[in-house]
């Protein structure tokens, strides 16, 4: 075991310590940089890896002030954290508990309370429902908005065609009340006429009085 420094500590067969406050642990353990340690059997940091930790029978680090603990973990980046067998961390200041195609879950997570804390799946489960129960009353409210829109103007385009229809009835009317009129020989002359316009009827009446051989004057409604 080598130990470079007198703040620096080496115990175990082929073991070394570079630097100032190294400390390495366990057969093989090295440490090439200054401040980290090193404990297990072939753990290794290297001479970039400042500040860093490795733990665990083969456990690397090679990024300033990483931490890899467990068996064959690695940090592989600045701030990385890697926990457990075969765990990589090589995206700087994560933290992993696996690695691609080992991947683990984290049990027992407590409720995150500020912006910053990790999220469990029962306040995503909460949050989702609360998010999907907001959505379903707007939706809702939008659709009962526009139902009664619809009806209302539904309704306001049912009495247009009633007024149309009491219109057209009441042209024919007066229409053929003129026809009756005009069809009376005499100085005096009263019609009345009928129309129908989709199931609407109208009644009009009229008087007609001559008052020479070329003017007449003419009184109805309907």
């Amino acid at each position: 075991a080598v130990a470079n420094h007198i703040t620096g500590t080496a115990i175990g067969g082929s073991a070394y310590a570079h630097g100032p406050n190294d400390t390495a642990i366990g057969s093989n353990a090295r440490v090439n940089a200054d401040g980290s340690t090193a404990v297990g059997a072939n753990t290794q940091i290297a001479a970039v890896a400042t500040n860093a930790v490795a733990m665990g029978e083969g456990a690397q680090v090679t990024a300033a002030s990483g931490t890899a603990i467990g068996q064959g973990a690695r940090a592989t980046a600045q701030g990385a954290v890697a926990l457990g067998q075969g765990a990589v961390a090589d995206r700087a200041n994560t933290v992993s508990v696996g690695s691609v195609g080992g991947e683990r879950q984290v049990a027992n997570v407590a409720a995150g309370t500020r912006a910053t804390d990790a999220v469990n799946k029962g306040q995503l489960d909460s949050g989702v429902a609360a998010a999907n129960s907001y959505t379903d009353s707007r939706y809702n409210a939008m659709a009962d908005s526009f139902e009664s829109y619809q009806g209302d103007i539904e309704d306001r385009l049912r009495r247009q065609n009633r007024r149309l229809d009491r219109q057209g009835a009441m042209s024919s009317a007066m229409l053929n009340m003129s026809a009756s009129v005009a069809g009376i020989a005499s100085q005096n002359r009263i019609g009345a006429g009928v129309g129908f316009q989709n199931g609407e009827s109208a009644l009009s009446v009229g008087y007609q009085r001559a008052i020479s051989p070329r003017a007449t004057v003419t009184v109805g409604g309907a």
